[in-house]
């Protein structure tokens, strides 16, 4: 439960900050009911930060309300929810210099586990602003954009169905009670995929394009994957008959990678031109192909915790903070 007793009276120096926005996914699975947004904001006053409270009516409100914060010229924009509603509101601030910080409120929270950001609104919000903001890649799906990854084919169908209310009551269970169900049904299909150098054709079970390393909180599909190189990494399973689907199943479960099914690149666009192959995005089914995934270099600030960067970041970087 995220409670408010954390917020006291006692505050902590002045940070560069001035102006901000708060903006809370009433609809995330760790937000309660009755939460109370207006907390955050008076602490943030006490802190030196004018912000403002947003509650959006949609995925597509927050992308709304995030655009309006950066044309406000904020500085930076909380956002309280999961991968979702961090998602949502980058598509808004991308190529802004208004720095996104998640304040984790989701199902798992992979974002904020990648970038070193802490669990607890208060010490989330803390190491925020008293944190650095730098750029980072972003993924680019159709008119879609994704943080972390993006996949294709069996873990997107699986998404698609899961039930929304399981979800807030069980998290990232809801996503396994569904596999199990829904696994004896699934099949590879013959597939076609290119990018600026090369073209593909086999049959697909599944394929993650990382941008980021973790996969589902749990396993590091794309261990090599940094947010700052303009580059996806790109993973398809491609298995031929049932055999091998349970083979390469097994190999994914321990966690290894290395297998002739298994195909591997880096790339900054690639294609998938075969029909009807459902789309994830962070953990969300978007819809389902044709489909163009790629790279914008550096399209998006972030707010990250002081200190040396987590290594999802390959290069040095300014600080973005105002002087």
């Amino acid at each position: 439960m995220w409670g408010y007793g954390t917020f006291g009276s006692k505050v902590p120096a002045m940070t560069r900050l001035r102006r901000g926005t708060v903006l809370v996914n009433l609809a995330a699975r760790g937000v309660a009911k009755d939460f109370d947004g207006t907390r955050i904001t008076g602490y943030l006053a006490r802190r030196g930060v004018e912000a403002r409270l947003v509650l959006p009516s949609s995925g597509a409100d927050a992308t709304v309300k995030a655009r309006e914060a950066a044309e406000r010229g904020d500085d930076i924009l909380f956002v309280v929810g999961g991968d979702g509603s961090v998602r949502d509101v980058a598509l808004g601030l991308a190529g802004t210099e208004t720095a996104l910080a998640a304040v984790p409120a989701g199902t798992v929270n992979i974002w904020a586990r990648e970038a070193g950001i802490p669990t607890g609104i208060r010490a989330a919000i803390d190491a925020h602003l008293d944190g650095q903001s730098v750029h980072m890649d972003l993924g680019r799906a159709g008119e879609h954009c994704f943080l972390l990854m993006a996949g294709v084919g069996w873990d997107a169908e699986i998404a698609s169905h899961v039930n929304p209310r399981l979800k807030r009551a069980t998290g990232d269970i809801a996503y396994m009670l569904q596999a199990a169900w829904m696994a004896p049904g699934l099949r590879p299909r013959r597939s076609r995929w290119t990018t600026p150098v090369a073209a593909f054709e086999d049959d697909l079970a599944w394929m993650v394009l990382g941008n980021t390393r973790l996969y589902g909180g749990k396993v590091h599909l794309t261990p090599g994957a940094v947010i700052d190189d303009g580059q996806l990494d790109v993973i398809a399973f491609c298995p031929h008959g049932f055999g091998e689907t349970l083979r390469l199943a097994r190999k994914v479960a321990l966690g290894k990678r290395e297998d002739p099914r298994i195909v591997h690149l880096r790339t900054p666009e690639l294609t998938v031109e075969t029909a009807g192959l459902a789309v994830q995005l962070d953990g969300d089914y978007v819809g389902t192909t044709p489909m163009t995934f790629a790279v914008d270099p550096g399209a998006l600030l972030v707010s990250v915790p002081r200190g040396p960067l987590a290594q999802i970041f390959a290069r040095e970087h300014v600080d973005r903070r105002p002087a």
